[in-house]
């Protein structure tokens, strides 16, 4: 229960981080939609540790289908969903909704899914949990060490949206491990090298994604800075070309040598003024720096005629021509007409004399200069600024919904350190960027999963066949044991353990089969004086004797086709199938010599030990094998009675 209560209060406080730090509020209502699928991600973890399945599936789902919406925003090609489809779903909902502040970076997103999906499948071993968090931890300490610029078109990772998040999923994170650790650590051998494998392939797919952004990171910063280059450079272009033209209007009336009627100034005036829309207007200055002509004549240009200009502005640079006889440039400055602009200064001379005539002023607005120049570029998709010193003159674009980065490119103007700021909007960076980091990185985080599963599984059923095979061979050798064992107990049923010769039981069962082979031939072998062996050796030096002499008796017997066995105490029984009377008794002097000559010391004679045989043989069927035992047995009580060590046979 307490282990309970601690996973369900890391879960609340991360629920309650959540709730704190992305609260929608004026200015960043499009929170609500990830606040939603973090606190029902939040509460469906609080539920399964609660053992609440139900609940927890249900809060669980609803949380993973926001956040594959959210997913899909990055992965979907610009062909098929494009931005403008996300912004047409979004424009109609209140506040400040776009693509890029409703969506946080994508490790953010995919350890979001890899924590949901891991509760979802109740947090199995069998199913990947180990790889998931694996995966998840990976994910989270590259979204806190990356760096923000690579969270292009989403909500920067930085301030109090950065703790938000992190904490939060850093609580669920180890929430998580608490409950898996006891599973893992009783199969950890068998998770250990699927789990660094697939984490390993993780960490490669993290490091190419971080790559493959900085690279389209770059990629995009260098086209854009390639089109301000443009814009600065048509600008710079634009004003050289028509003050290349002002230059030869002026020298037409420097040829002219005179100052211009208003007929020829109005007629000429035009063709310059049609070709450069962006005057303001085009003036002639007496050497008095007062306006003569002005074209075109009417509105507020009108009412500069007449006017003294180097009574309303004694600094300006009109003095260069009109006193120097050289070109006077006034830099960006409020014109009188309104609107910021510059005005260029050309003296006028006398082509006898050099006298000046006076001045052609031409003065230019920067506004349709600056739009003319934006012709080649989109808009709505960048915000264009015209500075000086850190004064803005212009505006033209967005002025918010813009990337937290731009460009700064000096135009070359005379008399004025002007400069061009070029700033991409959100919506163009969601839409130029490539999908191939986002793809790569979820491709090969699902490869690295399946071989987790892969691995997994082949090592569980290896670990299983391993004791299948364990158990097979234990038993197959219990059976060869148990075989053995049985053999042994028959092998002891049938045999003498001390002389290791058929018992009498076996011997009777192996007459029996002799039946059919007359004639048959039985021998009783009895060791003389073997009480006094015992009495005076000791019954272990008996038993050594019964050893021996069943051992050079057993040779002859086995070779002609006979069993010999332990009869009982010092009898041994002999039984030859197929033994004609005279090869039997061959056979017995045989064994009594054999015996004679193993040289046993005999202490009751001084000598060496002997045996007395008694042999009996039946020529044909039927056997009667309790008679044929018995004259064995009466023969060897007869070798007894003639003095021991001989072979007698019944008749």
């Amino acid at each position: 229960m307490t282990r309970r209560l601690v996973l369900m209060s890391l879960s609340l406080i991360a629920f309650g981080i959540a709730l704190l730090g992305l609260w929608p509020s004026a200015g960043n209502e499009a929170n609500a939609l990830l606040l939603m699928m973090l606190t029902l991600q939040a509460a469906g973890q609080a539920a399964w540790h609660w053992r609440n399945t139900s609940l927890s599936q249900l809060f669980l789902s609803a949380s993973l289908i926001l956040n594959i919406l959210l997913i899909c925003t990055f992965l979907l090609p610009e062909s098929w969903v494009g931005v403008d489809h996300w912004g047409d779903l979004l424009i109609n909902l209140p506040g400040d909704w776009h693509i890029a502040n409703i969506r946080p970076p994508i490790l953010i997103l995919f350890a979001c899914f890899g924590l949901t999906t891991c509760a979802l499948l109740r947090m199995r071993l069998g199913f990947g949990s180990a790889i998931q968090l694996t995966q998840v931890t990976l994910l989270l300490l590259f979204a806190m060490m990356s760096d923000a610029s690579l969270s292009v078109a989403s909500m920067v990772l930085a301030g109090p949206e950065r703790i938000t998040l992190t904490s939060f999923v850093s609580l669920l994170l180890i929430a998580q491990w608490i409950d898996l650790q006891p599973a893992f650590m009783q199969m950890w051998r068998r998770n250990l090298i699927p789990l660094i494998i697939s984490s390993s392939i993780t960490l490669v797919c993290l490091l190419a994604w971080q790559q493959q952004s900085q690279d389209e990171n770059n990629r995009i910063n260098q086209s854009t800075y390639v089109l301000g280059d443009k814009i600065a450079t048509e600008l710079s272009r634009e004003i050289n070309d028509q003050l290349n033209a002002m230059r030869r209007f002026a020298g037409f009336w420097s040829l002219m040598g005179q100052t211009p009627t208003r007929g020829e100034w109005q007629r000429l005036a035009r063709s310059y003024y049609k070709d450069f829309d962006y005057f303001q207007n085009i003036a002639f200055i007496d050497p008095d720096s007062v306006v003569s002509r002005v074209f075109p004549d009417k509105g507020r240009n009108h009412d500069v005629l007449g006017v003294r200009l180097l009574d309303a502005q004694p600094d300006t640079p009109l003095r260069n021509p009109l006193e120097l006889g050289i070109e006077g440039h006034t830099g960006i400055i409020d014109l009188i007409q309104g609107g910021k602009g510059m005005v260029s200064y050309l003296p006028v001379r006398d082509p006898r004399d050099g006298t000046i005539l006076g001045a052609i002023a031409m003065v230019v607005d920067l506004a349709p200069l600056l739009d003319r120049a934006m012709d080649t570029a989109r808009n709505e998709a960048f915000a264009v600024t015209l500075s000086e010193r850190g004064n803005i003159y212009i505006h033209v674009g967005p002025e918010s919904r813009l990337a937290p980065w731009g460009h700064r490119i000096p135009i070359e103007l005379p008399a004025t350190d002007l400069t061009l700021g070029l700033q991409p909007t959100q919506q163009f960076l969601a839409a130029t960027r490539g999908r191939l980091p986002e793809v790569t990185l979820l491709t090969g985080m699902l490869l690295a999963y399946l071989l987790f599963l892969v691995i997994y599984m082949y090592r569980r059923v290896s670990q299983e066949h391993g004791i299948v095979k364990n158990a097979n061979d234990a038993l197959r050798e219990e059976m060869v044991r148990r075989e053995r064992l049985q053999n042994e107990i028959q092998w002891l049923a049938r045999h003498d353990e001390l002389t290791q010769l058929p018992n009498r039981r076996y011997f009777l069962e192996q007459v029996q089969s002799f039946s059919g082979k007359m004639p048959l031939t039985v021998m009783i072998l009895d060791i003389d004086f073997f009480k006094t062996i015992n009495d005076k050796l000791g019954h272990l030096e008996g038993d050594r004797y019964l050893q021996k002499i069943a051992a050079v008796s057993r040779a002859p017997v086995e070779s002609a086709g006979g069993i010999l066995a332990r009869f009982g105490g010092e009898e041994f029984v002999v039984c030859i199938p197929e033994c004609p009377r005279a090869v039997g008794r061959t056979l017995a002097e045989e064994l009594r010599r054999a015996v004679q000559a193993a040289g046993l010391p005999q202490p009751a004679t001084d000598s060496v030990v002997t045996v007395s045989v008694g042999m009996a043989c039946v020529a044909r069927a039927p056997l009667r094998l309790d008679a044929l035992l018995q004259a064995a047995d009466e023969a060897l009580y007869r070798a007894k009675s003639s003095g021991r060590n001989q072979v007698q046979v019944a008749a």
